[in-house]
């Protein structure tokens, strides 16, 4: 490849980084079905039709920037803790929740799913999957402790924990997350 073309991929491949950036913002704000193609060329500050010879439709873009948040999200680490009670347990879970909603990674991905309607079903889908590990230890702490529905109370846990960290992917009823989640660690004190 010549000096020519190898500008020209470089120049092509910062138009289509610009691209992302722009789309990843829109539907991270607005959501899928609130969002055209003409915000994203403005947000990149390129023509639609720089956007549309990049991306042929707005669907094919979306799918583009949730693969790359959904490869770009850590791998999900959940420690054993021997010994822990309860309440430390569940405190550990909160604060890997909380490094999570650190990322930049996991706001843009939670808030474009959250914020739309269309295309969303294997991205929430994926989402549920890489929270699986979370679920299972605080599923595992609480059966450890003797609480029933212990499925139950843990899918609740963890659905407080994103809501009160704006990681939940779908709208929910408007709650108190922090003053449930209080709520919780109380109920399972031992």
């Amino acid at each position: 490849m010549n000096g020519s073309a190898k500008r020209w991929e470089r120049a092509r491949a910062h138009t289509r980084a610009c691209i992302l950036e722009a789309a990843a913002e829109a539907f991270q704000s607005s959501g899928y079905d609130d969002t055209c193609m003409q915000q994203i060329a403005d947000l990149a500050g390129y023509t639609k039709a720089t956007v549309y010879a990049h991306y042929r439709d707005k669907a094919h873009l979306f799918t583009a920037v949730m693969n790359l948040h959904a490869s770009s999200l850590p791998e999900p680490v959940v420690r054993a803790h021997p010994g822990a009670d309860l309440k430390e347990e569940l405190d550990y879970v909160s604060l890997e929740i909380q490094k999570l909603a650190q990322l930049d990674v996991c706001r843009r991905f939670c808030g474009a799913l959250r914020h739309s309607v269309t295309g969303t079903t294997p991205y929430a889908e994926l989402w549920s999957a890489y929270l699986a590990p979370f679920r299972a230890y605080i599923c595992s702490a609480l059966v450890r402790n003797g609480v029933e529905r212990a499925e139950e109370h843990a899918s609740l846990y963890l659905q407080l924990l994103l809501q009160a960290n704006s990681l939940q992917v779908a709208p929910q009823p408007a709650i108190n997350a922090g003053a449930m989640l209080s709520v919780f660690h109380r109920a399972f004190q031992q």
